[in-house]
């Protein structure tokens, strides 16, 4: 994939979708383009891009330019190394590049889970309902309500990866670390690496809850630090604008900050008007700076270079129905906002999204060129080949996103769609299977695995342990999606048995297969049976291990913490205590979970 950047906004408040002329909206070329980009799910991205990239240019040079779109001045706030790279010299072309495909990918999932975040009501999202202050207007109280819902969606879906510290560049170097290639703090993913595979750091989920409420029209900027405190402005909490407030979120300990009498959630107003309780929720080693700080404070904005640009701001008027997204967003109106409304007096685009352009292009280059710490690095947190591999698995995940979790028919009357639990299901097998399939030619010869007669036995042994391992990592993540699931269609019995006894795997011995009842598999036919050829094994690395079994989820806190939500939502506050707290204190998710817990036992 080329990673190239380009920027530009334009104010949204105006745009009227019933203006769009049904002409317009009919153009062969930008239907096919969209659906091109409905396609992707199924597609190959590289090989679609071009095609969406060509039709999209066709259907934008009819069109005039978008006459409230405007260059933002907020663009000078950023590094230069930064700003001027890519396509910043085309910041009002009417022109999609290769880049804008993957951004429409990422933002059509977004919409879709902000979507049905809001239509489906189950008691779960309801966590915080009961400290939004009573004194709100509908309309206000219903936006923060639907925040509060993409708050507690993006922690319990989003496992929190630590935050990496900015590596140190060599003296004398003159590109930055993400120039470099170089790992860091909240730009080391693509947004699509943090949806699918479920992880990220909390500036990567603060940047997540900034594009899910953006879809219901809610603003959410981060709070940094003053510079001398911390580097780079370094962010604090999330804050979102509803009405007259910015009401804080603590998106790294998945909880809101509760006002000083712990009754409803705190506003900057608050922590300005108390200087004695805003310093409680500084980072320990500021709190005797409060008086210094808050007064201080940095709004850092979400502004990713695809949603500043003049192209996304004409395309997004002619997105309607089921394609109807928010693509843009307009920092210089919310800077004006914070400032004469919340006396920020700076604000900025946060460089977190601009870091991974850089970083992305420079970690291609490395890739390209061998280095084995950044094919490393790849493999441990994104590792797309076994979802290529699994294509079960990989449809199964997408189709979870858009919320088609059961099986549906397009229209009346049609061949049914599998959908997303059915897919997951069928990418599991059976645990009797995955203990000999090293040894039983019998069930190598059922999954279609056949030693060549040129094949040493030590490579056809690598070879079946490295697909053995790939069943058992697939089978874990299939397992905690599919309890997510059915924790998000308020199944909390089913989720459960899942994230129990599947994922975690509490109170199954080491040997143990789960009983008839509990095994989803149905092997009815070949289509319902995990597909996966068989791997090679990899000259450049050790033997692979022969394991039945993760000796510890990969999706591990994440599946505790709503494991002890959904015993939290079927009304056993005491069980979901005890399953929070068998989590190490000393971690960031046991420091969340005290959080969690001290709400719960008031």
């Amino acid at each position: 994939m080329t990673f190239l950047c380009c920027l530009g906004c334009r104010d949204r408040s105006q745009v009227n979708v019933s203006d769009i002329r049904p002409r317009e909206t009919e153009s062969d070329s930008l239907q096919t383009a969209l659906a091109i980009v409905d396609g992707l799910d199924e597609a190959d991205l590289n090989q679609a891009t071009s095609r969406g990239i060509y039709n999209l240019n066709q259907w934008i040079e009819k069109h005039d330019d978008d006459p409230l779109w405007v260059t933002p001045s907020l663009l000078n706030t950023l590094p230069i190394h930064l700003a001027g790279t890519g396509l910043a010299n085309n910041v009002g072309a009417k022109r999609f590049f290769s880049p804008d495909i993957n951004y429409l990918h990422e933002m059509s999932w977004i919409s879709q889970v902000a979507r049905w975040i809001q239509a489906n009501e189950v008691t779960h999202r309801e966590i915080w309902d009961n400290y939004i202050p009573s004194d709100l207007e509908a309309s206000d109280r219903a936006k923060l309500q639907s925040v509060l819902r993409q708050f507690d969606w993006t922690v319990r879906n989003i496992q929190l990866d630590p935050l990496l510290d900015y590596p140190k560049v060599p003296e004398g170097e003159t590109k930055s670390a993400p120039e470099l290639g170089l790992p860091g703090p909240g730009y080391s993913m693509a947004m699509r690496d943090i949806l699918v595979f479920g992880k990220g750091d909390w500036w990567q989920r603060a940047r997540l809850l900034a594009l899910l409420a953006r879809q219901v029209d809610v603003q959410v900027i981060l709070l940094g630090l003053p510079a001398e405190f911390g580097e780079l402005k370094e962010p604090w909490l999330a804050a979102c604008l509803v009405g007259a407030e910015l009401y804080l979120l603590d998106i790294e300990d998945g909880v809101p900050v509760m006002s000083s009498d712990g009754e409803s959630i705190a506003t900057l107003r608050e922590v300005r008007s108390d200087l004695s309780f805003a310093a409680t929720i500084l980072p320990a080693d500021l709190q005797d700076k409060a008086e210094v700080i808050v007064p201080g404070l940095v709004g850092l904005i979400e502004a990713d270079v695809m949603s500043v640009s003049h192209r996304m701001a004409i395309l997004e008027k002619y997105l309607t129905g089921e394609r109807q997204m928010k693509l843009t967003t307009s920092p210089n109106g919310l800077s004006r906002t914070l400032r004469t409304d919340h006396g920020i007096e700076n604000s900025e685009i946060w460089v977190s999204a601009y870091e991974y352009y850089a970083f992305a292009a420079a970690l291609s280059q490395r890739l390209t060129a061998g280095d084995p710490e950044a094919i490393k690095f790849v493999r441990e947190r994104h590792d797309y080949q076994m979802l290529e591999d699994m294509y079960q698995l990989k449809r199964g995940r997408y189709k979870s996103l858009r919320g088609q979790f059961d099986d549906y028919e397009l229209e009346l009357g049609q061949e049914l769609q599998r959908g997303s639990k059915t897919l997951l299901m069928a990418s599991r097998l059976a645990q009797e299977k995955i203990s000999v399939m090293t040894t039983d030619r019998n069930v190598q010869e059922e999954l279609g695995y056949v030693r060549p007669e040129e094949m040493s036995l030590s490579d056809w042994q690598e070879n079946l342990r490295r697909t053995k391992l790939t069943f058992v990592r697939s089978k874990d993540m299939a397992s905690y999606f599919i309890g997510m699931i059915h924790m998000e269609q308020g199944n909390y019995a089913d989720a459960i048995d899942w994230l129990e006894k599947r994922t975690l795997q509490i109170g199954v011995e080491p040997t143990q297969s789960l009983s008839a009842e509990l095994t989803p598999n149905q092997p009815a036919t070949v289509e319902e049976r995990p597909s996966l050829s068989l791997l090679p094994g990899l000259v450049t690395q050790e033997s692979t291990l022969d394991i039945n079994r993760l000796e510890q989820s990969n999706f591990e806190n994440s599946a505790r913490y709503n494991l002890a939500r959904c015993y939290l939502a079927i009304g056993e506050p005491e069980r979901a205590v005890e399953i929070l707290q068998t989590v190490d204190a000393a971690s960031d998710a046991g420091r969340a979970n005290a959080r969690l817990i001290k709400l719960l036992q008031p």
